[in-house]
């Protein structure tokens, strides 16, 4: 990528290789979250699971691409999906491992019964597990989810007394949560000694409509300086059949960079078609949103970019302070 035509500050983590993989072990998913646009794009869009040669060649080419640039390669499965509904999980989390790259995972334990926890457990897995549970009572879990909450509940139980407490993270989604629902939430994780995070739900770039912000919705001209979690400088996501999209929030599959079973990991990142991407989304080209970055939430106009360098900067001076000065 061409970095003297892009004057963003944020594009000096560009690199000519992904640090990071979400891959789509397989697309699917058996709940049908009331803030996720799953339910109706999985009746729209190509479904399957991944070829394990495919998944095998990717692992390979991203445990090279972190030997060779000296970094620790980072990855989890099913961007739109959940992982446990394959009984394989713990055979392509043994095979990443084995490679050098640390795997996380993101569930909604629904399925994360005890002997696929014991499974998981043998791998060498380490990582962090981030359980989707958007509700606390009953009634809010399964009306969001619909999923059943005494099995959900009984197998994060049984992941607490196997696995270390600091290692799972709690993700509550308010998508219209009573109230009370909050606090009572937050009381019961805070109690089980697990990280918690408390968020509420996007658009996904528009996917789920009533959640797209008023200001979003226009298709005014505007001008984008990034993403606030850098996603599509550092991230690659990949489909089942290999194809890759912009990040985890293009769940309309609608920028796609190119297909890594044709030309690998790197063939992809460096093509024309991502490298026009992220342009368009880091260097404040006018922009309707037809561009699927100007209906994203973690887009930042050039206000917004000024803020962030200065909490970063500010965040900078802090840690250079006396730890006794730090809290002033």
């Amino acid at each position: 990528m061409n970095k003297q035509k892009m004057y963003n500050p944020f594009l000096h983590y560009t690199q000519d290789h992904p640090r990071k993989l979400i891959v789509d072990i397989h697309s699917y998913c058996n709940a049908r979250c009331t803030m996720c646009p799953y339910p109706r794009l999985s009746r729209k869009q190509s479904q399957g699971e991944m070829d394990l040669s495919l998944y095998r060649a990717v692992v390979d080419e991203l445990s090279q691409l972190g030997r060779e640039h000296d970094f620790v390669p980072l990855m989890t499965y099913c961007y739109m999906g959940e992982p446990f509904v394959s009984d394989r999980v713990h055979e392509y989390v043994r095979y990443a491992v084995k490679r050098g790259i640390n795997v996380y995972l993101n569930t909604n334990a629904s399925l994360l019964g005890p002997a696929k926890t014991d499974a998981l457990l043998t791998t060498g897995f380490t990582g962090q597990i981030n359980i989707s549970m958007p509700g606390i009572t009953h009634e809010v879990y399964e009306r969001i989810t619909g999923l059943d909450y005494p099995t959900t509940m009984a197998n994060i139980d049984y992941l607490l007394a196997h696995y270390e407490a600091t290692r799972v993270l709690i993700r509550g989604v308010d998508d219209h949560w009573p109230k009370g629902e909050k606090e009572h939430w937050l009381e019961y994780w805070e109690d089980k000694g697990v990280q918690i995070e408390y968020l509420a739900p996007i658009s996904r770039c528009g996917g789920i409509g009533r959640l797209l912000p008023t200001k979003l919705k226009s298709n005014k001209t505007v001008r984008l300086y990034g993403c606030n979690c850098h996603h599509p400088l550092v991230e690659m996501v990949i489909l089942f059949d290999g194809r890759a999209v912009m990040c985890c929030q293009d769940m309309g599959r609608e920028l796609i960079w190119g297909n890594v079973a044709k030309k690998g990991l790197s063939g992809v990142w460096n093509s024309a078609i991502r490298q026009e991407a992220v342009r368009k989304l880091y260097c404040g080209e006018p922009l309707t949103n037809k561009f699927l970055c100007a209906r994203c939430e973690q887009a930042m106009t050039g206000s917004e970019m000024m803020q962030m360098l200065f909490r970063k900067g500010w965040q900078k001076i802090v840690r250079r302070r006396p730890k006794e000065l730090q809290s002033v």
